[in-house]
């Protein structure tokens, strides 16, 4: 029996043969659903995530006014860019000591895998103010406008801060770091599934890569990256290398970039 409240709607005007009479089916369309959120609810939603926000607020002011404020303003984006520079002029673009043996891994170690060499390298080669802005505008405007274009309800804004208030978030951020551009990746592949793909910038977050495993596109994409991917040859051996030979955090040094990537997540998960 229907409960009280719901409306039904038909579907077949008639069916011949049953005496001019016309016969109905119907469809019960369940009544609204009040919201959960109370007014008290909303505001207790709003104060924390402007509690939330306040930290790394205040961590990329003083960023702004101390370029290198802790030392970290813009290392990863100089040390990518200067090894891509080196590669260009036909040097290496790993260094000597992490192809020679075990390492602890330490900040100026170079980790991502020769393909990244198609993000860096335009960047290396145009002029260096304009190379700086659009290395931080790009994969944080582009993260923005899918938050946006996703439009998480107010219970997934607290969740959003503390991705935006976690510590690394603030310091790859600042450093330039190029998970931003995995983040972008992945919050594309939020809206449109096939560019996650390119999260595989960096190879230890290979599982949010494949959020849009189910489109065709993406595995165009990836069939697309893996042949561009060939000349680089024995290059891929020195990475190998590379990475085998790292210590003192492995994979688990990626670890501590998962909330950078479930941030776009947590937005497409609640909207």
């Amino acid at each position: 029996m229907a409960h009280a409240g719901a409306a039904f709607v038909p579907r077949d005007r008639a069916i011949p043969g049953c005496y001019g009479a016309r016969r109905m089916s119907a469809t019960i369309i369940e009544p609204t659903k009040p919201s959960p959120v109370t007014p008290r609810v909303r505001w207790l939603l709003i104060a924390v995530t402007i509690l939330l926000l306040v930290f790394p607020v205040v961590d990329l002011v003083k960023a702004a006014f101390k370029p290198n404020w802790n030392g970290y303003g813009g290392i990863d984006f100089q040390l990518y860019m200067d090894a891509t520079r080196s590669w260009l002029a036909g040097g290496p673009f790993y260094h000597a000591y992490q192809l020679a043996g075990p390492y602890p891994i330490q900040n100026g170690d170079i980790l991502y895998q020769p393909n990244a060499l198609f993000l860096f390298v335009p960047f290396a080669v145009v002029p260096v103010v304009l190379s700086m802005v659009l290395w931080w505008a790009i994969p944080l405007g582009v993260t923005a406008w899918a938050v946006w274009r996703m439009r998480p309800p107010l219970i997934a804004w607290p969740f959003i801060a503390m991705c935006l208030a976690w510590p690394p978030f603030v310091a790859r951020t600042v450093a330039g770091n190029p998970v931003m551009w995995a983040m972008a990746a992945v919050a594309l592949g939020c809206l449109f599934r096939w560019p996650s793909v390119f999260a595989l910038i960096k190879a230890s977050l290979f599982p949010f890569a494949l959020l849009g495993i189910r489109d065709r596109r993406w595995w165009l994409a990836l069939a697309v990256l893996a042949i561009a991917s060939l000349p680089f040859g024995t290059m891929w051996t020195d990475w190998v290398t590379v990475v085998l030979n790292s210590r003192n955090g492995g994979i688990a040094y990626s670890l501590q970039d998962v909330p950078i990537l479930l941030l776009p997540i947590i937005a497409a998960r609640f909207r």
